[in-house]
């Protein structure tokens, strides 16, 4: 008999609202991660809530950033009640000007309001250590580490590779869990390297995980259990959350589009999670349930292009746009495998905006055009006929 995704959150709910269970879970006997350095002292503070994946904005010709655009965007990032932020750098790869532009727009934006996050992503080594210095010097709060290393690595290899990049900075480093190129066959359970990552778990400016969309629910519980008392951890599927935190603290997913499952005025993953870390079983019963239609759309639109190795961009932007954020179409990604990114069409559109519906979430009543555009755009007289270009979007 099959075992659906939204047969295991409503089960997960029930078990947590089934008779004879406490209101609270004994938080007292979770694993929780630790503030042993200034850095995971940092985590606990700042490491709470939902935290997004900041889309860039483009002017008409598809390469000039959108400046009052990406401010926006901020501002609403503040108004949902993200904890942080991560600049999406794929149109704007260090060593391109726009990379330090974009990354200046979004902190010089968001202020002391919104943390401001930085990944490395190279294969080499000597790479990555300067950009580090370029991400300390530019004011990031926190470092993913998003490196790829050789497949064929072994345990003190892959530990080696990665020490070397996390000591070459102060910055807290969050590891980055997930599958495909980033995931090791031959180290772990499903690719997981939990010894090397129990390694690095001891160096103490590594203060947290993010487990990645596809990781399986076995997976991220053995993640959990291997690194939950040193590291704080943040899967980004919220549905396994009402098994989760029965044993583990959680308080946090980030750097995804965390705008598909709330809005400003309904913060439902932001409560959810709070939740979560306060042991409030009947509340995170009630919001699981809440968020479940949003959450389960979003993930049958996002994980299997995870898989292929890229992102559904359009609509990432669409579901920010629902609740108030810039939107407007990103250029055509040419770091994605052939034929990854899907077509956004009016049909997809019909289907998230009807999922925030029933989610109690109100989308906007914005014409269609302007998220074609943007809200900045649209405000300063641009409209579709103007752009040349209208990747991974269908009227119909």
């Amino acid at each position: 008999m099959g075992f659906s995704r939204r047969a295991a959150l409503c089960g997960g709910a029930a078990l947590m609202a089934a008779p004879g269970l406490a209101a609270r879970i004994p938080v007292a006997d979770r694993i929780a991660p630790a503030a042993n350095s200034s850095q995971r002292v940092w985590g606990q503070s700042h490491l709470r809530g939902l935290m997004n994946l900041f889309l860039p904005t483009f002017r008409e010709d598809g390469r000039t950033l959108d400046e009052e655009a990406i401010r926006h965007d901020v501002r609403h990032a503040i108004a949902q009640g993200f904890s942080g932020t991560m600049p999406m750098i794929n149109w704007t790869l260090p060593g391109d000007p726009n990379w330090r532009e974009f990354y200046r727009i979004v902190i010089d934006e968001a202020g002391t309001d919104l943390p401001v996050h930085g990944i490395i992503a190279s294969r080499e080594v000597e790479n990555d250590k300067a950009l580090l210095g370029t991400l300390e010097e530019i004011g990031t709060s926190l470092v993913l580490l998003a490196s790829t290393y050789p497949a064929d690595s072994s345990a003190d290899q892959l530990y080696d590779l990665m020490a070397q990049r996390i000591s070459a900075t102060a910055l807290p480093v969050m590891l980055y869990a997930a599958t495909g190129r980033r995931a090791f066959p031959h180290l772990g359970p499903a690719g997981q390297p939990l010894d090397v990552y129990d390694r690095i778990a001891d160096l103490e400016n590594v203060v947290a995980v993010k487990i990645s969309q596809p990781v399986s629910l076995t997976s991220t519980m053995q993640l959990c259990e291997r690194l939950g008392d040193r590291l704080s951890m943040g899967p980004v599927n919220l549905d396994f959350l009402p098994l989760l935190a029965r044993h583990f603290r959680i308080a946090w997913s980030g750097q995804w589009n965390a705008e598909a499952v709330q809005t400003p005025q309904q913060q439902l993953g932001n409560r959810l999670l709070a939740a979560c870390a306060a042991g409030e079983a009947a509340q995170i019963d009630a919001l699981a349930q809440q968020i479940e239609p949003a959450l389960s759309h979003f993930f049958a639109v996002q994980a299997p292009v995870i898989r292929k190795g890229a992102h559904p961009w359009q609509h990432n932007r669409y579901y920010q746009w629902l609740a108030g954020g810039n939107g407007g179409l990103l250029p055509r990604d040419s770091h994605a495998p052939e034929g990854a990114i899907p077509v956004l069409d009016a049909r997809a559109r019909e289907g998230m905006r009807a999922a925030f519906i029933a989610s109690g979430l109100e989308p906007t009543e914005a014409p269609e055009e302007q998220f074609v555009v943007g809200r900045a755009a649209w405000a300063r007289g641009v409209r579709a006929s103007d752009l040349s270009d209208l990747p991974y979007y269908s009227e119909q």
